[in-house]
């Protein structure tokens, strides 16, 4: 049962906290967004944003009046505030409007269209700036940085939104705001590809240094190529950054930014005109606020973003409207550090974007409930729960023992769970979370649901596959549970058989065979023993130095002469050295592998929707993807074929839920049926995928979980790639796209 009494979760009228809720006020407090940031700050933000009424398009323009006039806008500027920086458009006038028009509905450019972009428009200062198959081009040099084109050109072809604006700087700056940028020449899109094709998907998440650093490069390259340096006798302080930058992994960039910092680098940075610049110099101590979102970032439809924090805690994503006022401020500020004003002015626009920030206390009313809650559970279940500091330990139904410890776990969960055996706790958690945690249930909730959860395990493992494989593979090291009645005998008996617990088998000697195991040869620990040994236990995760430990399978001990965890290897010593034994394995797996020949042809079982919808069907998903628009996909019914025009892949329609999830998936991914042919439905991709496809996709896989038993949708999710906008030509893919999956009968 639970310590002692507490002023939060039970005893209001004393000063005194029980550990337990000392450590979920310190979490919740982690989890907060910039928590040192000055209450004043959010105050002036949420002013400048117009109060706790305002609208999306009311924000930015306050947004941008409060910018207006500052050295963080006035970089951008041409000397007259009337001057057009472009001088000629590659586009006559009754073309342009209509050009125009195609942009702002997004229905794609001709290739008469596409010819005069990449003819380009000659800026005010001769500056030759064109379009060449979506990247940007500056006087006959490409720019092979990601770029929201769209965008780019309604502001460019704005007559009036244009004036005064240097938007070659502009452009230049905007575009290392939101990617990492490598000035060897590696074009990023080859990378993404790569990435794409392999499932590898790399977020871009910069700091406020490397934003620093690229925008100033970026800048000051521009400015050299105008043969006009800013200092002529200043050294190549940028690019001097960016090769040392280069090529580094993101840890390996934080890791070279506290250093540069650290050894006082920055104060030999020479005077610049870029505003960002000098409060670098000036810096004292660097400053990091904890869990901000990056603000920048290009959405699917090719957008740029801005991350924003809504009022339950979650991140929505706002478009940018590309005024020029308004977006060099944004980069001015995104350039700046966390510990300097505009840096701080920065994130609490974010926290303050949909409603103003409150300063809510952790110990307030729904919290106090919550962890009153969270108590009363384990008062309810003395016999099989116990609290030793912050640690919990749970009981299951068949005496299988828990450790629920108040941490940062997986999916962003409040909580770890690791299995106790005999000797030592499970180095490694089990994940019973289903990807879902929301942020406005208090934690003392969650908390309390997982400790419900543990004690009925049995049946939550129905649900739960991680749940499920620890019961299957761990016996049980106390006795069951007295009030359930569950037999952990009756649990594992398996068509009259004894569960052998199969995760031993590979290190078993020659000629020795397996066999059942008699559950009272386990020698199960009383409850004074499994409580005492727990809590002299020290906290570990992953870190034993021996290998064999990372093997949770062997925390119990068969009869008298096998032995515990802990003496595992030190028993094998004696028999044969360990890394004979190992090769031994390597070998026997080696010449007898587990694994069905894969070249022997083998019927396709039609049962069998882990194997469609964990491999197939991300295939169909990334064929999809990749058709431009304008391509074709022929849809048949059940028994029928699905093909399509980009590449050879086709398989056999199953079901007519399968043919359903396709029609979505063609949905969701901007095809439109165009007409029939001899019986079969033709698709033509006509459009951009929608907001959020990966959401939809987890809608239509939802309905899986309990007909085909799919545990949790997000691990089939993730096996489908990121998708963005079409590409202009379909580019060349592999085998994997070519292949020929229709069933024989």
């Amino acid at each position: 049962m639970i310590g002692e009494a507490c002023g939060i979760c039970q005893n209001e009228n004393i000063d005194t906290n029980c550990s337990i809720c000392i450590r979920c006020v310190e979490l919740t407090e982690e989890s907060k967004w910039a928590p040192s940031l000055p209450l004043e700050v959010h105050q002036r933000m949420a002013s400048v944003l117009g109060g706790p009424v305002r609208s999306l398009k009311k924000r930015w323009g306050n947004l941008e009046r409060f910018m207006n006039h500052t050295p963080d806008v006035d970089w951008a500027r041409l000397d007259a505030s009337d001057q057009d920086p472009v001088r000629h458009s590659p586009f006559p006038e009754e073309e342009e409007s209509i050009f125009i028009e195609k942009l702002e509905k997004r229905s794609g450019y001709s290739g008469y269209e596409k010819e005069r972009l990449e003819e380009g428009f000659v800026m005010w200062d001769g500056t030759l700036l064109a379009f060449i198959d979506g990247r940007m081009s500056i006087d006959g040099r490409v720019h092979e940085a990601r770029i929201p084109i769209e965008q780019y050109l309604l502001l460019l072809m704005n007559p009036e939104e244009r004036k005064g604006w240097d938007l070659v700087k502009l452009f230049l700056a905007l575009s290392g705001l939101y990617q990492t940028l490598d000035p060897r020449g590696r074009p990023q899109r080859y990378l993404q590809r790569f990435h794409r094709l392999f499932g590898q998907i790399e977020r871009q998440l910069l700091t406020p240094f490397e934003v620093f650093v690229q925008t100033s490069f970026l800048l000051d390259q521009n400015e050299r190529r105008k043969k006009k340096p800013l200092y002529p006798d200043g050294p190549d302080w940028s690019s001097h950054l960016m090769d040392r930058m280069s090529g580094r992994r993101p840890r390996q960039r934080m890791k070279f930014a506290r250093r540069f910092l650290r050894e006082q680098e920055h104060r030999a940075i020479p005077p610049s005109r870029w505003p960002w610049v000098q409060r670098w110099i000036d810096l004292g101590e660097p400053v990091t606020h904890a869990n901000v979102s990056f603000p920048f970032m290009v959405n699917a439809k090719g957008n740029l973003c801005f991350r924003t924090l809504t009022r339950n805690g979650s991140v929505r994503r706002a478009q940018i409207p590309f005024l020029p006022a308004l977006l060099a401020g944004l980069i001015s500020w995104g350039s700046s550090p966390h510990a300097s004003k505009e840096g701080e002015w920065l994130i609490a626009t974010q926290m303050n974007w949909t409603a103003p920030y409150e300063d809510a206390e952790t110990t307030d009313l729904p919290f106090r409930r919550s962890m009153q809650f969270l108590r009363g559970v384990l008062q309810q279940f003395p016999n099989d729960t116990w609290v030793h500091q912050d640690r919990m330990l749970v009981r299951g139904m068949l005496g299988h023992f828990y450790e629920v410890r108040i941490a940062r776990g997986a999916h962003n969960a409040p909580f770890k769970i690791h299995g106790v055996g005999k000797t030592t706790t499970h180095p490694h958690s089990i994940c019973i979370h289903t990807g879902k945690y929301h942020k406005d249930i208090p934690i003392g909730d969650t908390i309390a649901i997982v400790i419900l959860s543990l004690l009925s395990d049995v049946t939550t493992a129905k649900r739960v596959n991680s749940l499920q494989m620890h019961l299957m593979t761990q016996p049980p090291i106390g006795s069951a549970q007295k009030e359930t009645g569950a037999n952990p005998e009756d649990f594992y008996r398996q068509g009259g058989i004894k569960h052998r617990f199969h995760l031993h088998r590979l290190f078993l000697d020659e000629g020795e065979e397996e066999k059942p195991i008699s559950f009272s040869s386990l020698k199960l620990m009383t409850d004074e023993e499994i409580v005492a040994d727990w809590k002299r236990r020290p906290l570990r995760d992953a870190s034993y130095g021996i290998p064999g430990h990372l093997n949770p399978a062997f925390d119990f001990e068969f009869d008298d002469d096998q032995i515990l965890e802990g003496d595992y290897y030190r028993h094998r010593q004696h028999q044969q050295p360990i890394i004979h034994r190992w090769q031994q394995i390597r070998e026997n797996i080696v010449e007898n592998p587990p694994f069905p020949n894969e070249e022997e042809p083998r019927e396709p079982r039609q049962d069998d929707q882990f194997y469609r919808w964990y491999r197939t069907m991300p295939l169909v998903w990334e064929a999809l993807s990749l058709q431009p628009i304008g391509h074709q996909v022929e849809l048949g019914g059940v028994r029928g074929m699905f093909r399509m025009q980009g590449c050879r892949l086709r398989l056999t329609i199953r079901s007519a839920q399968e043919e359903d999830a396709l029609r979505r998936i063609l949905e969701i991914l901007g095809y439109r049926h165009a007409r029939y042919r001899q019986l079969n439905q033709v698709f033509i991709r006509r459009d951009f995928p929608i907001a959020d496809p990966r959401q939809a996709l987890r809608e239509l896989m939802e309905p899986m979980t309990e007909e085909f038993g799919f545990a949790n949708i997000d691990d089939y999710v993730l096996r489908f790639i990121e998708v963005g906008r079409p590409p202009d030509r379909m580019p060349e893919v592999d085998a994997r796209l070519h292949a020929n999956m229709v069933d024989f009968y």
